[in-house]
């Protein structure tokens, strides 16, 4: 598997997981809002790292020509 391959598999068990919550969002909010509240905060910190992974890493390399 390639790191593209990789990243590719992060990216969506991250997506996959940041959409699951919102289920537990949901069910919770009735009962408990603040924990809710820190779940929604979380899924913000997913979408970040999802992000993240949707752009290619820098190539070390390049900076040897200097």
């Amino acid at each position: 598997m390639t790191n593209d391959d990789l990243r590719v598999a992060f990216r969506r068990e991250t997506y996959d997981a940041n959409e699951a919550l919102v289920d537990l969002i949901v069910r919770l909010t009735p009962h408990d809002p603040s924990a809710a509240e820190a779940i929604k905060k979380a899924r913000s910190y997913l979408f970040e790292a999802w992000t993240i992974l949707c752009v290619p890493p820098d190539d070390h390399d390049d900076d040897h020509d200097h």
